[in-house]
């Protein structure tokens, strides 16, 4: 089941809009009075999210929250995001910085497939032969493709026999989630320290109002311009709309292409199509941009009000993703869930930093945590990371992100297959796992040679 397929009541989603809401103001009021937040710059979505989380279902149960509804605002928000960074402005040329954006994606995907793999096959010769393998394969879903993915993936392979195998790939996409932003945060201050950042130089510039995120020394920005008649149609309104129709039309893509799917009989894929939305999303919104652009029309797109409808979209989307996270204890896999993503972090963390420094000329910390945030959590948690030192989007680091996010999606088809293979056509044995590790490897040697032989990567040793 998709989050398009779930029932809600109109009630409980108002009402969950309220809490999320009553979350945003006081992570707000904490971050503005307790110096701790301050000093670490966490954001006040996270701080809300995790006040949604004690007070929620999980822990106080004090506030109805249902993880499920949560998940699905998640869902809807994160395609909603993306379609206004394709809609605010017109991208003429994609350069490198995507292309080598999707090769760094796919790299970090295949090697936390191969390490959690791998540290699935020593469990099953050394300690339990009958462990699941596939749950290896969860380290990637749950890691950079996000608690959806991992859920769905994880709950379709329990018929193979993988108990409880949804909850899984959801803890997988947790702990990395919380990667993502305790390492991720930390990087973000350590590089603002060492001045590493192109935006904030130093930790001396981060200013009252940047520490404490309310505005009262400097002087308060522009929020956008008025492109249309108010007499007419309110602008906002206009750009919220805009975002909804191609919201619409991304619904009907993706629609019209599983139905295509399912009477091919690769029904089994629709999911991880659905997954995808915001790329397709992202896309369409670039075409649409582009026909606007040509047919000068472009101008009632005003990009400062879709920075701050973009900014909603990411606040509540953070908020509910951390609100959503279940604290349900897998007694039975917590050793290996642990060890892998373990793993996963730091083999990822030198990926990602190698990687970085030879393929990007410029932004290149910018670049660097927004990829290191997606690749342990979601591309939510890129986002977020990307903002603190970015926080208007002025480099190209979140573009990137998403365009090469869309790269990677076409380019990584092969992946998903492979993850599948075992158990659709193997018959979950362990010879379907070394078939699939060995094709996995194969891969990434192509992967790397191609990036190679494109010159979007120096050679070892030269970092500048």
């Amino acid at each position: 089941m998709t989050p398009w397929d779930l029932t809600l009541n109109l009630k409980d989603v108002v009402l969950d809009f309220t809490f999320l809401s009553l979350f945003l103001i006081a992570g707000t009021i904490l971050r503005r009075y307790i110096p701790f937040f301050q000093r670490f710059l966490i954001p006040n979505n996270i701080i809300g999210g995790f006040i949604g989380l004690i007070l929620g279902s999980q822990v106080l149960n004090i506030i109805p929250l249902d993880g499920n509804r949560l998940g699905m605002y998640v869902y809807h928000l994160l395609a909603l995001t993306f379609i206004v960074l394709g809609l605010r402005q017109s991208k003429t040329s994609f350069g490198k910085g995507p292309v080598s954006k999707a090769f760094i994606e796919l790299t970090c995907y295949i090697t936390q497939a191969m390490a959690g793999l791998l540290l699935a096959f020593t469990v099953i010769y050394f300690f339990n032969p009958n462990f699941f393998a596939g749950i290896g394969f969860l380290v990637p879903l749950g890691f950079g493709m996000g608690p959806g993915i991992a859920y769905t993936m994880g709950h379709s392979w329990e018929k193979a026999g993988l108990v409880n195998g949804g909850m899984i790939g959801l803890t997988f996409a947790v702990i990395g989630f919380l990667i993502a932003y305790v390492a991720g945060i930390t990087l973000v201050n350590r590089g603002i320290r060492r001045g590493e950042t192109a935006l904030i130089k130093g930790k001396d510039s981060l200013n009252r109002d940047i520490r404490t995120g309310i505005v009262k020394e400097n002087s308060p920005g522009v929020a956008g311009f008025l492109t249309l008649s108010p007499e007419a149609i309110e602008p906002m309104a206009f750009q919220v709309g805009l975002i909804g129709f191609i919201y619409l039309l991304t619904y009907l893509f993706i629609r019209g292409v599983t139905l295509l799917m399912e009477s091919g009989g690769l029904g089994e894929f629709s999911d991880t199509l659905w997954s995808f939305h915001f790329v397709i999303g992202l896309l369409i919104a670039v075409g649409v941009r582009r026909i606007l652009d040509v047919t000068k029309k472009s101008y009632v797109i005003d990009k400062g009000l879709m920075n701050r409808a973009s900014g909603v979209s990411v606040d509540y989307l953070i908020t509910g993703s951390v609100a959503a996270i279940s604290i349900t204890v897998i007694g039975q896999y917590w050793l290996p869930i642990l060890v892998m993503s373990g793993t996963a972090a730091f083999t990822t963390f030198l990926i990602i930093h190698w990687a970085s420094k030879r393929a990007f000329d410029d932004y290149y910390f910018e670049r660097f945590i927004g990829i290191f945030g997606e690749m342990t959590g979601t591309i939510n948690s890129g986002l977020v990371l990307i903002r603190i030192t970015d926080p208007e989007f002025e480099t190209p680091a979140a573009e990137d992100l998403a365009y090469g996010g869309g790269i990677a999606l076409f380019l990584g088809f092969p992946l998903l297959i492979l993850l599948n293979l075992p158990i659709v056509f193997f018959n979950n044995s362990i010879t379907g796992y070394w078939i699939a590790f060995g094709a996995m490897v194969a891969y990434l040697l192509i992967l790397l040679a191609v990036w190679r032989l494109i010159g979007y990567i120096k050679p070892l040793g030269k970092t500048s």
